[in-house]
């Protein structure tokens, strides 16, 4: 994990459900909203049980059949700027991204809107952190419709796709290909030991 993400701790659970909920249980309060793409239905569940709503922000194009985009689930960085100045800093613990957007038809998102999302974050000051269960397709993807990134291996899309976040969730029954299990994994050391705290209470 460490390898390919990037980030110091790499904290297992027994599902992606699980890393969810100790993430959000750990940062999100009651009042609080979170932006995503389209949310997967356990991370909007996870959100909304805590009072916070759950903010679908993807592109238009996520929405039209028709449409040839390939990239439909990027985020609407307009819009997540609006949202962000509508809502307020003080009201959004952090910005997530579901990679490849699975409530989206698994549609794709590309790391020109990853660095976007990702320095709208930063300017604000926001966390960012990848819903990652399908990572290495969201990364061959990149491969096959950026230009820019055609002879750039999938490895080094993916690392490079995480340098741009503070962390992520995982299920490992995607493209980790195991049967079970998942993880969160972040630099930040504080919000590491919130979590690793709520772990044990409820992971064991």
């Amino acid at each position: 994990v460490r390898s390919i993400f990037g980030f110091s701790h790499v904290i297992p659970t027994h599902q992606g459900r699980a890393a969810e909920r100790i993430l959000f249980g750990s940062a999100v309060k009651k009042g609080d909203s979170v932006p995503n793409n389209i949310h997967f239905d356990t991370t909007r569940a996870n959100v909304e049980v805590l009072g916070a709503r759950a903010e679908n922000l993807v592109a238009a194009e996520a929405y039209d059949p028709d449409s040839s985009h390939p990239f439909k689930g990027d985020i609407d960085v307009e819009k997540l700027k609006k949202f962000i100045d509508r809502r307020g800093v003080e009201r959004i613990p952090l910005v997530m991204m579901t990679v490849t957007n699975n409530s989206g038809g698994g549609q794709p998102v590309s790391l020109k809107n990853i660095k976007q999302v990702s320095e709208v974050c930063a300017h604000h000051g926001i966390p960012f952190f990848f819903d990652a269960c399908r990572f290495a397709e969201n990364a061959f993807f990149i491969k096959k419709r950026e230009k820019a990134y055609a002879k750039k291996s999938v490895l080094e899309i993916a690392q490079e796709m995480f340098s741009y976040a503070d962390g992520a969730t995982m299920s490992g029954k995607k493209d980790a290909l195991v049967n079970i299990g998942g993880f969160v994994t972040l630099d930040d050391d504080a919000l590491a030991e919130k979590i690793k705290n709520l772990l044990i209470i409820s992971e064991g």
